[in-house]
């Protein structure tokens, strides 16, 4: 009777829990299919939002309905902001390109015995891509740049020389800079001849040596006055040009001609005879020396007869100098 009466009150028990459980999965069964319908809703009524913001005419501008994306506001031309966003797309591009390099050739690296060729051939092939990335992001600036018609002003564009302003032309900045570059190439010049003739000293007797370092520094001289001679007459020759001579002191070794030709002023006859003057003084000193120099070999009859023409030679040039 005992275990009759715990049956029966257990049946009532295990009736409620199974009720439960499926109480519970009917639950859940709601539940997702809830939220299915509610997706589909939503999915739905931002289809008609954008349907509905073009009927009315406000279209592409539905910043209202969710998860809009406005159209191209300029199809078919590349403007600057999408340039400047397609350049840093490309610039991260490349680096996902070249971290996915680095990692290929880590993997290669392990797994290769040679791990210094591996190294060297990724290096250079990725200092390839960049220089190919590198021109190829100049160019489409530059081109760009031309498109526009802001070329030949493009100073944003990386690497951009400027094209020659006076095509045809040598101005005066050219001119200096051009002979800037001849006297760094003349001391280039002069350097690999100071190398070379080192050189030829090392290899040939102490006797060749000295013949080879007076030739050299003859042609080295001789190279050196060539070019003062050739820069003195380019200077020289552009004074002329520019309607500037005899003004030419800037020039090296500039002589400035005679301004009164054929006509002899104060300061030149004074200055000629002064050197009269210092032509008679030395002339005298010579004289007597050859006079001291014969007197001591000579008798005195020859020493009167030289004393005598000494004194003749003095009346000579005093008469001279007093008709000057």
């Amino acid at each position: 009777m005992m275990s009759k009466l715990v049956l029966l009150l257990a049946l009532p028990l295990a009736a409620s829990g199974l009720v439960i459980t499926k109480e519970l999965n009917i639950a859940q069964a709601c539940v997702a299919e809830d939220l299915g319908n509610r997706a589909k809703v939503q999915n739905k009524l931002a289809g008609i939002c954008e349907d509905m913001c073009k009927e009315v005419g406000a279209y592409p501008k539905c910043a209202q309905c969710p998860d809009f994306v406005a159209p191209d506001s300029t199809p078919g031309v590349v403007t600057w902001d999408e340039l400047l966003e397609h350049m840093d797309n490309l610039a991260a591009w490349g680096q996902d390109e070249l971290k996915s390099w680095h990692k290929t050739a880590s993997a290669l690296q392990t797994v290769k015995q040679v791990i210094t060729q591996s190294e060297t051939a990724c290096v250079a092939a990725d200092m390839q891509h960049r220089a190919k990335f590198q021109n190829k992001l100049a160019g489409i600036c530059e081109d760009m740049c031309k498109e526009v018609g802001a070329y030949p002003k493009c100073a944003q564009c990386p690497d951009f020389v400027e094209p020659d302003k006076t095509p045809g032309v040598m101005t005066w900045d050219e001119l200096f800079e051009h002979m800037d570059n001849l006297v760094n190439w003349g001391q280039e010049e002069l350097k690999a001849w100071h190398k070379t003739a080192s050189a030829l000293q090392t290899v040939k007797q102490a006797s060749v040596n000295k013949q080879v370092e007076t030739s050299c520094a003859a042609a080295d001289a001789a190279h050196r006055a060539q070019f003062q001679n050739k820069l003195a007459g380019i200077c020289e020759d552009m004074c002329k040009e520019v309607g500037a001579y005899p003004k030419c002191a800037q020039c090296p070794d500039f002589v400035e001609p005679d301004k009164t030709p054929g006509v002899m002023t104060w300061d030149e006859l004074l200055e000629h005879m002064d050197n009269l003057v210092s032509w008679g003084q030395d002339e005298l000193k010579v004289w007597r020396k050859t006079a001291s120099a014969l007197q001591t070999g000579k008798q005195e009859q020859s020493e009167t007869t030289c004393s005598v023409e000494e004194i003749a030679r003095r009346a000579q040039l005093q008469n001279k100098f007093a008709v000057i």
